[in-house]
């Protein structure tokens, strides 16, 4: 069986949908699955890193990157290149990741020739199929020609499973399959060599607890909130860093909010890490926080993002948003705090209660970690995906 991941985000890019797409390249072909990525290229030094995979990978040029290329370049540099692929193979399935791979295929592929998959986050649901604006509805004509069209749609969350019923999508066509981290980084060992070089690189001292954000810098990921927070929570308790992993448009508004709130000495913007390094600065951590929420005018929404079931699987407990299938991931009360993104008060309730009570914390990432080794794992979604896979074949 031959099968071709086509997505506008993988690595060596950071982001939630790039890592999802490379694990499944991987996942199918240690499963005996024939598989190629058609992805965008971010730099000369793509071609050394892609020797190491075990899959095939074609990458499309520089113009189909998501994030930096505006639209509707990087569709037309995408439809050029999977246009040229399928004129030379017919791959017996294409799964179809990023809204710009979903707009190229709704306007091109000939859904009764081809088996299609699609991965759809709440953005797209949210955006283009519920959203009122006249450009993004009329995107959604493509996305829906493609959904109703596929033979099946992969959704991260059931909370995105809901969007897509709301937006007259058959429910049949929709299976949830979260997002998973594999079992041997759950179990993994702390390497505290690793930790002691984080903590000197910023100067985090061995007393100081480290809240953590790993994200990209954008309003609707709460990055502000929690800075607006511990302006309160350094009132009660005051032996903390902030760590910001990330980057992005954001970065010089909560600069700014990080002088006016005089937290210069607690807040550190660590800027984009490698995804390899990453589980190190999750293990460094002593809370997790990542307090999304729905930003109305852009009309965006989270399905269920990757930083938490990577923080979870770390043993850390976690203060996420409302909106969106984070629920799904962290279980109030239990392995950390469901805020509501936008009330300060309550992050900051959160955050003192988990800097305070080490009982309480320990509790919360045990049982945070057993949820992702019980329901998260990687293995898991690779397996749920195949098996999706073999009854579109069937």
């Amino acid at each position: 069986m031959k099968i071709l991941i086509y997505t506008h985000e993988f690595p060596p890019f950071p982001g939630g949908l790039a890592t999802t797409s490379y694990k499944l390249a991987k996942g199918f072909q240690a499963a005996g699955i024939d598989t190629t990525v058609l992805a965008p290229t971010y730099s000369k030094n793509d071609k050394i890193q892609d020797i190491d995979f075990n899959f095939s990978i074609n990458r499309m040029g520089t113009l189909s990157r998501n994030h930096g290329i505006p639209s509707p370049i990087r569709e037309v540099a995408g439809l050029l290149s999977l246009s040229k692929y399928l004129s030379q193979t017919t791959p017996d399935v294409i799964l179809l990741v990023t809204r710009e791979a979903h707009v190229v295929g709704g306007m091109i592929l000939d859904l009764d020739k081809y088996n299609v998959m699609v991965r759809v986050a709440g953005y797209e649901a949210k955006r283009f199929l519920l959203g009122r604006k006249w450009l993004n509805k009329l995107q959604g004509v493509a996305l829906r020609k493609l959904y109703l069209g596929a033979h099946k749609i992969i959704s991260p969350s059931n909370s995105t499973k809901q969007l897509l019923i709301d937006a007259k999508i058959p429910e049949s066509k929709v299976r949830v399959i979260h997002n998973g981290v594999k079992s041997e980084l759950i179990l993994r060992y702390v390497d505290n060599s690793e930790l002691e070089l984080i903590r000197k690189q910023y100067s985090i001292k061995n007393t100081e607890k480290v809240i953590l954000t790993v994200s990209r810098l954008v309003p609707g990921k709460g990055q502000d909130k929690v800075i607006e927070a511990l302006s309160k929570v350094r009132n009660q308790y005051d032996n903390f860093k902030y760590l910001v992993v990330g980057d992005g448009s954001y970065r010089k508004a909560l600069s700014d909010l990080v002088q006016s709130k005089n937290l210069q000495d607690k807040v550190i913007f660590a800027g984009s890490i490698p995804n390899e390094r990453v589980n190190h600065f999750y293990d460094l951590c002593d809370i997790f926080v990542m307090v999304n929420r729905t930003i109305k005018t852009k009309e965006n929404i989270e399905g269920l993002p990757n930083v938490l079931i990577e923080a979870a699987s770390r043993a850390k407990p976690i203060i996420t948003g409302l909106d969106g299938g984070s629920n799904e991931a962290v279980e109030h009360g239990k392995s950390g705090y469901v805020a509501n993104g936008e009330n300060i008060d309550q992050i900051a309730e959160y955050l003192l209660e988990l800097l305070t009570n080490e009982q309480k914390s320990k509790d919360f990432g045990i049982n945070g970690k057993q949820k992702m080794l019980n329901e998260f794992t990687e293995e898991e979604m690779i397996e749920k995906y195949i098996q999706t896979i073999n009854a579109i074949e069937e």
